[in-house]
């Protein structure tokens, strides 16, 4: 039997799961698993575990994104920023519910949405302003008083990896 996917699928998971003892390392990243393992079901039967598989080339960029913000594509390959504000945007337009009962966006005041007296509404906000209200619900400033978009983005992609969110397809 062989196990095969893209990077941090749950392959090394399904393996411990199948061989019912922790045989290989697992983790919340892409590339745990640095080389083929194989192990013994049965007498006439093995299991290899192997690691993640990427196209060459990935043809569309949103395709990228959507891989990333998955996890599927390492930290080190993109700019944690750039897909967080993919995501956010990408999930305003289908899951606003989710976001806003996971960030309570409806009960932040905010001078720049003036809805139903000071109150944020989720269907007039963009990517930006979705994860500046999730720096400013967390506090996310810098020591200049900035706020730190970086901390706020891996936090929105950790939310989103996690389930945190809610349940989500990208496509």
């Amino acid at each position: 039997m062989l196990i095969m996917g893209i990077p941090n699928v749950g392959k090394s998971t399904l393996m411990n799961a199948l061989l019912n003892r922790r045989v290989a390392k697992v983790g919340d990243e892409p590339a745990v698993t640095k080389s083929q393992q194989r192990f013994d079901l049965s007498e006439t039967m093995s299991i290899t575990d192997t690691p993640g598989m990427m196209w060459p080339r990935i043809q569309y960029e949103s395709d990228g994104y959507m891989l990333a913000a998955s996890h599927a594509i390492g930290r080190n390959a993109v700019i944690d920023e750039d897909v967080a504000l993919f995501l956010a945007n990408n999930l305003l337009k289908s899951y606003p519910a989710l976001l806003n009962a996971r960030y309570k966006l409806d009960t932040m005041k905010s001078e720049n949405h003036k809805v139903d007296g000071l109150y944020l509404d989720v269907s007039k906000m963009d990517g930006v302003d979705l994860l500046e209200a999730i720096a400013k619900r967390r506090s996310y400033k810098r020591h200049d008083g900035v706020w730190d978009t970086e901390k706020t983005a891996v936090a929105f992609l950790t939310d989103y990896r996690s389930g945190a969110i809610g349940r989500i397809s990208l496509e």
